[in-house]
């Protein structure tokens, strides 16, 4: 179904008019009708068939009629027309679409269908014969003709229905074929993304979340002609290949031989033994229930896409990782992290063999040399921008080919230019024709691979002898029908006017010599990520950072949030800023929650009575790693004095005591704060603290009272021992012996 509905208008004269037109007419423009009209009948053209006429072809036309208004078409006439000549610009491609303009036409066809009730529908479908279509042999007719069918009531209503497409006529003439390349952006969604973050992230989340969308995508294009720009976020983390030197070494003779003795006993063993051995070749799987693994969503995407760069014509770029916004990066001057994410990506190129130039492919209709710049300083080879930010100074009769070099960097780099009304058509939008007081029209699925074909046929006819690279572009993070968008791309790259190019090949090409529009030096748009949120993503990696250093395993704990963080760096949060706003602040709020992780436990108040004593501090990790922590004490007072930190590591999901010694000044009650560093001295965890009665006195004063007692008692003993021995009488000899 088309949005051009809006358009259409009864004609009540019209009506009448076309039931005894000639053959060949003006057809008049839809907008003189009625003000105020009695109803209208939606027509819509839902097939074509075929999509590229040649001689001996007949044309068929189907589509649908919907009664919106509320009285009965009694006897509706359905009437198909063609123009008669092929239209030779693009802008009248468009002005056609519009069923308010007028054009010359050829009747083709006048059908009696059956009565339409108010509010109900009804199909139709039009057969027109080879020869009575009308169309010319020679090299100037072939080319784009347009269609209209459109429906009145002859039974007294004025209710009239009108819409518009187009057919293509290629009878057998030579034709310099037009180089066509499309790019498909294999990219997550902000939807997906924020799916992702409410799986609770991690590696593949975004993958699990894109790959039921991508996977029809992939389908879809899987056509020569086809670059797929893949952000390496949906990828596997570390990709498996073979190293290709090594899958094609000879042997040598002497090696050969051998290996052809070997085969020769082999394949008389594998008679009585024909179990496979070679373990290299077994499916994984699954240990506890011994079925095979399911691939993860990011295997899936990756097996896609190397079918597709095995495939003849047919090529695989990468995007920085998590598609980063570049724009963004390069306005908030965040260098170094639009470094990483390129060099991240060319990791992950030459670990999959694909083409190793990042593209640097801004999410904006407007780029700026800003951005430009900092993608040639981060190490980016080739540039995607809309042909529109860089239109040539001179007005062309011709579309020039899609292919620039863009003064980058201090350089030049290759960059591929993008033809904007094409790649809106293939997302199913039609710009509005110039000095159309209609907006863009939404596309069924017919009308854009009729107008992609017609885009095409239309560029070739420009300058015949002279062939210039088209390249269109999908929308990121494509939403639409994919068996749609697979059928357009299908018929436009067999086109016998379309020589379906790769990355490459486009790359290769010659640049003309023109002289284009310069890029605006700035250009910030609202909707990117700013550098305030730039500086919060850093002050909350940074924090993690620390609390990692602590740790055995710093990777557990930093990989789930670099994956968010790249996540919110994607240009895909362009179409909801207030997502990325809620990622942000999740990020923030997951590295706050390291502190509650890691922490000394409280205690109950402590007597301390000596001078010097070993006080016990329990420390708590509830981190997925051993950490290893210094314990520092901080008195409120200085009765009280720590001997310095202690170092103590604690086991994951466990507790450990650090024996911090104190020393003891005088008397008084103290508060001691507790807090733990990092190895190299910064805070983390949660501190706490003691609160402690010091009574160092107590050990001195006690000792003298103990030590007087015992003199007393001593004195005491000895006294009685003296008296006692005075009044003994001396023992007999016999007393004694015994």
């Amino acid at each position: 179904m088309t949005s051009r509905r809006a358009a259409r208008r009864p004609v009540a004269a019209l009506a009448a008019a076309l039931a005894t037109a000639a053959a060949w007419a003006a057809v008049p423009p839809s907008a003189g009708a009625p003000e105020d009209p009695e109803g209208r009948l939606e027509v819509d053209i839902d097939d074509l068939a075929p999509a590229v006429l040649t001689p001996g072809d007949g044309l068929t036309v189907s589509g649908t009629i919907v009664n919106d208004s509320e009285q009965d078409v009694t006897a509706p006439e359905l009437e198909l027309r063609m123009q008669r000549y092929a239209p030779i610009s693009r802008t009248s491609l468009r002005q056609w679409m519009d069923p308010s303009t007028s054009s010359v036409t050829m009747q083709l066809a006048v059908e009696n269908l059956g009565p339409i009730q108010a509010g109900s529908s009804a199909s139709f479908t039009v057969e027109v014969a080879p020869e009575e279509l009308g169309l010319s042999s020679s090299s100037s007719s072939w080319g784009p003709h347009g269609v209209e069918l459109s429906v009145s009531d002859t039974g007294g209503t004025t209710l009239y229905g009108v819409d518009r497409s187009m057919a293509l006529w290629y009878p057998d003439v030579p034709v310099e074929r037009t180089p066509v390349h499309v790019l498909v952006p294999v990219t997550a969604g902000a939807r997906e993304r924020a799916e992702a973050e409410d799986d609770g992230g991690g590696v593949d989340a975004v993958a699990e979340a894109a790959e039921p969308r991508i996977g029809g995508l992939l389908d879809a294009v899987d056509q020569p002609g086809v670059t797929l720009a893949v952000d390496p976020e949906l990828l596997p983390a570390e990709i498996e290949t073979t190293d290709p030197d090594e899958a094609t070494e000879e042997p040598t003779t002497d090696e050969a031989t051998e290996e052809e003795s070997t085969t020769a006993e082999e394949t008389t063993d594998e008679e009585t033994s024909p179990e496979p051995t070679d373990d290299a070749t077994e499916t994984p799987t699954d240990e506890e229930t011994g079925e095979p693994e399911e691939p993860t969503a990011a295997e899936t995407i990756l097996d896609s896409l190397l079918q597709h760069a095995d495939g003849t014509g047919r090529s695989v770029a990468v995007l920085p990782r998590a598609d980063a916004d570049i724009a963004a990066l390069a306005h908030s001057r965040a260098g170094p992290r639009l470094a990483s994410t390129t060099t991240e990506a060319l990791t992950t190129a030459r670990a999959a063999g694909f083409d190793e130039s990042v593209l640097a492919w801004p999410a904006t209709q407007n780029p700026d040399r800003q951005t430009f710049d900092a993608a040639a300083a981060a190490g980016m080879g080739t540039a995607v921008l809309p042909v529109s930010a860089v239109s040539p100074l001179d007005e062309l009769t011709y579309t020039p080919t899609g292919r620039a070099d863009l003064a980058a960097g201090g350089g030049r780099i290759p960059a591929i230019l993008v033809d904007d009304d094409a790649s809106s058509v293939l997302s199913g939008t039609m710009p509005p024709a110039p000095g159309s007081t209609h907006g863009p029209v939404e596309l069924n699925g017919v009308d854009s691979r009729q107008l992609l074909l017609a885009d095409t046929a239309v560029i070739s006819r420009e300058r015949p002898s002279d062939p210039r690279a088209v390249n269109i572009a999908a929308p990121r993070a494509y939403g639409g029908d994919v068996d749609e968008l697979a059928e357009s791309l299908e018929a436009l790259l067999a086109a016998p006017w379309v020589a379906p190019a790769t990355l490459e090949q486009i790359r290769s090409l010659d640049v003309p010599d023109l002289d284009r529009n310069a890029l605006p030096e700035r250009a910030v748009r609202d909707r990117e990520l700013t550098r305030r949120g730039l500086d919060r993503m850093n002050a909350a990696l940074s924090r993690a950072e620390t609390f990692a250093g602590a740790t055995e395993e710093p990777e557990l704990m930093l990989d789930p949030l670099d994956v968010r963080a790249s996540s919110l760096l994607s240009a895909a949060w362009r179409r909801d800023p207030q997502g990325r706003e809620g990622v942000l602040d999740g990020l923030e709020a997951d590295v706050a929650a390291l502190d509650e992780r890691l922490g000394a436990l409280e205690s109950s108040s402590v007597l301390v009575i000596n001078s010097s004593v070993v006080l016990p501090v329990h420390v708590r990790n509830d981190l997925p790693s051993d950490a290893t922590v210094q314990v520092s004490l901080e008195s409120s007072d200085d009765l009280l004095q720590a001997n310095g930190p202690v170092t103590v590591t604690v086991p994951s999901e466990s507790q450990a005591a650090a024996e911090v010694p104190v020393t003891a000044v005088g008397s008084g009650d103290v508060t001691v704060r507790v807090q733990l560093l990092t190895p190299d001295g910064q805070p983390i965890g949660t501190p706490s603290e003691l609160e402690m009665r010091v009574r160092a006195d107590w050990e001195s004063v006690g000792t003298a009272v103990v030590a007087g007692v015992l003199g007393v008692v001593l004195v005491f003993g000895l006294v009685r021992t003296v008296r006692g021995g005075r009044r003994m009488e001396p023992a007999a000899p016999d007393e004694v012996g015994a």
